[in-house]
């Protein structure tokens, strides 16, 4: 079943200038056509003096808050594009080739990979990783699709808690949904989309732990 869109959700994947134009339409409309036909109708004098100075910003600003999202979604797109050699040389790994360089990039990050352990037999988990006490689980078999979404997540996310590990990392050369990320916000799960592998892969040529891999 379709999900259906909120509000904000659907202006945040309308292009930004369309914002822009809703927001000085409904301002201008509150604040300025209402109170011209209010001298010539009593209701709608009505209607502006007791929400119009209130509504007419608070309007204005509601049709302006996802720009900040859809700015940063075109943003990262751009870097996708800017890219996408690099992120392709990854794709052309063979799977063996690429959770080798996971693993090496990881353990220039200070994380110690656990190649004996009772989480391999868990098929979902490519990677167990310990950092000081904390356990790890890291994931890698969906670093070819180009979209990775909440069901994905949910998964992984319950497997930490089922096996208590201290957190998740989920990788991909392609993109996390909007839900993915919202899911994923406040919780220890590292969502490590194309553009951080490539800079993850980077540090791993500089030798330096860098700044991709949280925890």
């Amino acid at each position: 079943m379709r999900k259906e869109l909120n509000f904000f959700d659907f202006l945040a994947q309308i292009p930004w200038w369309i914002c822009v134009s809703l927001s000085a339409f409904f301002y201008l409309l509150f604040q300025y056509v209402i109170p011209y036909f209010g001298n010539q109708n009593v209701l709608a004098n009505e209607v502006h003096v007791s929400m119009g100075q209130v509504f007419a910003p608070v309007v204005a600003l509601a049709f302006l808050t996802p720009i900040t999202f859809s700015l940063l979604k075109s943003n990262r797109k751009k870097k996708l594009h800017d890219l996408r050699e690099d992120i392709r040389a990854i794709q052309g790994l063979s799977r063996p080739e690429f959770k080798q360089k996971v693993g090496e990039a990881y353990e220039q990050a200070g994380y110690l990979i656990l190649e004996r352990n009772p989480f391999t037999s868990d098929q979902t988990v490519d990677l167990v990783m310990r950092k000081s006490a904390n356990l790890y689980l890291l994931q890698s078999r969906y670093w070819l699709n180009r979209k990775i979404g909440l069901r994905e997540v949910k998964k992984l996310y319950s497997i930490m808690h089922r096996k208590q590990a201290s957190g998740i990392f989920l990788l991909t050369t392609g993109i996390f949904t909007r839900e993915a990320r919202r899911f994923a916000a406040g919780k220890p799960i590292n969502l490590v989309d194309g553009i951080e592998l490539v800079a993850l892969f980077d540090s791993t040529k500089k030798n330096d732990p860098g700044s991709a891999v949280s925890h």
